[in-house]
C-alpha cells in the first residue's frame, strides 16, 4: 500500500513541476502599487527577468521556460526585418528553415503577448531577449482572426503591448516566428 501512495505521491510532484516549468502566466512586472488592490499589490505570476524566464539558445533563438515557446530572437537574421501582409507572413513562417528547424509559425495573439513585460515600454519587451523593433509604431501580426471583423487579425505594438487589429488583405506589419506548444 505504501509503494502505491509513493508512486502517486511522485506524479503528482512530476505534474506540478511540469506545470511550472511549461506552462503558467508571467507576472505582469507592475511592482509600484498605484491603488490597493491592484497588480502592484499582489505581484501574482511567474518571475520576469531573463536568468529567470528566458534561455538564449545561441542559434538565433530564445526558449520562454514559462510557456515552453521557442522564439526567434534576430530577426533581421532569420530574414524578418520588414513588414509584410498578413497572408504572407503566415506562409514564411510555415516555410521557415531557421536554427535547425522547419517547424515555425506565426504565434497566436496569446503568445505574442506572453513575452510582454507591463513595466517597460519602447519597446515592450526585454530588448536583452528580444532585441529592439525596427519601428516601435508598426504592430506584429498574430495568427488570431480577429472575431467581429474578420477581414482584420489581431496585433501587438512594439511600443507599449497594446493589443489592436490591422486589416489582413491591406496592411502590412512585422512578424516574429515561434515554434512549439500544445495543441
Amino acid at each position: 500500500m505504501d509503494h502505491i501512495k509513493h508512486q502517486k505521491k511522485n506524479r503528482i510532484i512530476t505534474r506540478v513541476n511540469e506545470i511550472v516549468t511549461n506552462g503558467g502566466l508571467p507576472k505582469t512586472g507592475q511592482t509600484m502599487s498605484y491603488q490597493f488592490g491592484d497588480d502592484g499589490t499582489y505581484q501574482m505570476g511567474y518571475p520576469l527577468g531573463g536568468g529567470q524566464r528566458y534561455i538564449d539558445n545561441g542559434d538565433g533563438t530564445v526558449t520562454d521556460t514559462v510557456t515552453g515557446l521557442m522564439w526567434v530572437k534576430d530577426l533581421q537574421a532569420a530574414g524578418f526585418g520588414m513588414t509584410m501582409y498578413w497572408y504572407d507572413a503566415i506562409n514564411v513562417c510555415e516555410n521557415l528553415a531557421f536554427a535547425g528547424h522547419d517547424d515555425w509559425r506565426m504565434p497566436n495573439i496569446n503568445e505574442l503577448m506572453s513575452i510582454v513585460d507591463h513595466s517597460r515600454y519602447d519597446p515592450a519587451w526585454d530588448p536583452m531577449i528580444f532585441g529592439y523593433p525596427v519601428d516601435q509604431w508598426t504592430p506584429f501580426w498574430s495568427s488570431t482572426i480577429c472575431a467581429p471583423w474578420t477581414d482584420g487579425a489581431w496585433c501587438l505594438y512594439p511600443y507599449d503591448g497594446y493589443k489592436t487589429n490591422y486589416g489582413r488583405p491591406w496592411d502590412m506589419c512585422y512578424v516574429r516566428p515561434v515554434r512549439g506548444g500544445q495543441a
